[in-house]
């Protein structure tokens, strides 16, 4: 893989939001120029327009506002392209209004006065906030590799540079994505989130219509609500290394990751798509810089770990490195990933969350014996809490049933954690005998109306210890639901009774549980198998 080409950043005189007395010493050293000799009368903007081989890139300034930036008094250096402006991707696509601003217009403009004269291998930082290099070849000036036609035109409000062509842009992870056909598939799913958000403190107010504020000028702000989950792929700041899978790579991992979300046939079909699609991106991005030098794992931006992703074998395998300006994109043909790599997370449904996953208890006397938790920090229980559940039913011992959310259609290994007598709110009590329990366990599926039943579970009670109702237990429907409000819908439950009879003096009827869980078993599979 390539090394990222890395640019170094330098300070421009004459930012706009510099402190007024830097402001100030530019324009002094601007009029001291002058001082004696004619002064430039035209504005940049004036002299683009009075020179007919600029005439493309002055339309292209017009139509995005820029020609009133150019025509003010503010201090600007424009290296204008000549000729013709390619403003389609490298796909033949035409760019979107927000890509010609980016990769054009504010890609050939700078705030202050640069001049090609005392530049020596410097990069200028440009409105779009690329680092460009203008640096001297040959005695020619070149602004990112285009080279300078004429140089040092001064203007009144700044310099304008004509280059021989177009300055290339450089692209982000994000936007690179867009110049290649290869990625068309992923692409278009994830500029499907970018939306345009309004920002009214950055718009020009125009006075109060029919009692409501209007805008002069309205300023919208490209946002995307994957880059909160999987990285902020168009920050400069960043240094992100992503594996991006070309169209029939992504479709094939689509396809296989979709036999993990099979809904039923009353859910939306698009379902199984959005959820696939979005579980993929967990195992393509990564920090660069976060990934930890002493460890055999790189981790996700998403919290997946993958084992010595660049070695043979590994995630990055017969990968192409192409260098981006936050970072570098992995171009794979194919990608060596299981869904259970990404789809590896444990389902844990703690027993004492009673108010959000118990369906029902059977309750003798709702006053007296609804189910409560104990607190046992330091001790091993998860979430440092469990359920006890001590019935006054005569006939039968504790049953309660809890609802089990967002199975995915895959195999599963199915396990109780249940805790000795024992342990107490204050710890480990040595004057409580600890007693075995047994207990039947039933497993309700309302998609298929099949029942799993498991008999006569032997609990040994004197540790914190898991038993395990199922081994490679396969869900034929996924019940998966991120955002369910309310438990009381969900198709997969777990019934646990215990069945002691009174006269068993060595047995508990009650029930002392930790939580319920579920892991993903491959071993149990065949739906991940080629």
């Amino acid at each position: 893989m390539k090394d990222t080409k890395r640019y170094t950043r330098v300070a421009i005189c004459c930012v706009a939001v510099l402190a007024t007395g830097l402001v100030l010493s530019c324009s002094d050293d601007w009029d001291a120029h002058y001082d004696g000799l004619p002064r430039p009368t035209r504005t940049l903007w004036q002299e683009i327009t009075a020179r007919p081989e600029l005439a493309d890139f002055a339309k292209l300034l017009k139509s995005h506002g820029y020609d009133k930036f150019l025509d003010s008094g503010q201090r600007y250096t424009v290296w204008a392209p000549t000729g013709t402006i390619d403003t389609t991707l490298v796909t033949g696509e035409n760019m979107t209004s927000d890509e010609v601003m980016e990769q054009v217009v504010k890609n050939h403009i700078a705030r202050g006065v640069i001049a090609a004269s005392s530049v020596v291998n410097d990069t200028i930082k440009v409105f779009n906030g690329k680092p460009m290099p203008f640096v001297s070849e040959g005695g020619v000036p070149h602004f990112n590799g285009s080279p300078a036609k004429s140089f040092n035109i001064e203007c009144s409000n700044g310099d304008l540079h004509i280059l021989d062509h177009q300055a290339v842009y450089n692209n982000n992870v994000w936007s690179y994505l867009r110049q290649d056909a290869d990625f068309s598939n992923i692409t278009n799913y994830l500029y499907s989130f970018n939306k345009l958000e309004f920002v009214p403190e950055l718009s020009t107010p125009g006075g109060v219509v029919n009692g409501e504020q209007v805008y002069t000028d309205s300023v919208f702000v490209l946002t995307n609500e994957l880059w909160g989950q999987i990285g902020y792929l168009n920050d400069e700041q960043r240094n992100y290394t992503m594996l991006v899978p070309v169209n029939d790579c992504w479709d094939r991992l689509v396809d296989k990751f979709k036999g993990f979300y099979h809904y039923s046939e009353d859910e939306e079909p698009e379902l199984a798509d959005k959820y696939a699609c979005r579980s993929i991106l967990d195992a393509l991005v990564f920090e660069t810089r976060s990934q930890s030098s002493t460890s055999d794992y790189w981790e996700s931006t998403s919290g997946k770990l993958f084992y010595r992703p660049q070695d043979a074998g590994g995630l990055f395998e017969g990968t192409e490195a192409i260098g981006c300006s936050n970072g570098q994109i992995l171009k794979a043909a194919d990608v060596n990933l299981s869904p259970y790599q990404v789809l590896n997370s444990d389902i844990v449904v703690e027993a004492e969350n009673i108010g959000d996953y118990l369906l029902a208890a059977n309750y003798y006397d709702e006053n007296k014996d609804r189910p409560v938790f104990v607190a046992a920090a330091n001790t091993g229980v998860s979430s440092s809490y469990y359920m006890k559940f001590t019935s006054t039913n005569m006939l039968r011992g504790a049953t309660v049933t809890y609802a089990i959310p967002n199975v995915l259609s895959c195999a599963y290994d199915i396990g109780i954690v249940f805790v000795p007598m024992n342990l107490t709110r204050n710890g480990w009590s040595s004057s409580i005998d600890t007693k075995k329990g047994r207990v039947d366990v039933e497993l309700n599926d309302k998609y298929t109306n099949e029942k799993l039943a498991v008999g006569g579970i032997e609990i040994p009670g004197d540790k914190v210890d898991t038993i395990w109702v199922a081994q490679g237990y396969h869900f034929a429907y996924c019940d998966y639901f991120p955002d369910r409000v309310s438990m009381e819908d969900a198709k997969i439950s777990l019934k646990i009774v215990s069945t002691p009879k009174r006269s068993e003096s060595d047995y508990t009827r009650d029930l002392y549980i930790d939580c319920i869980l579920l892991k993903p078993s491959i071993d149990g599979d065949l739906s991940d198998e080629e």
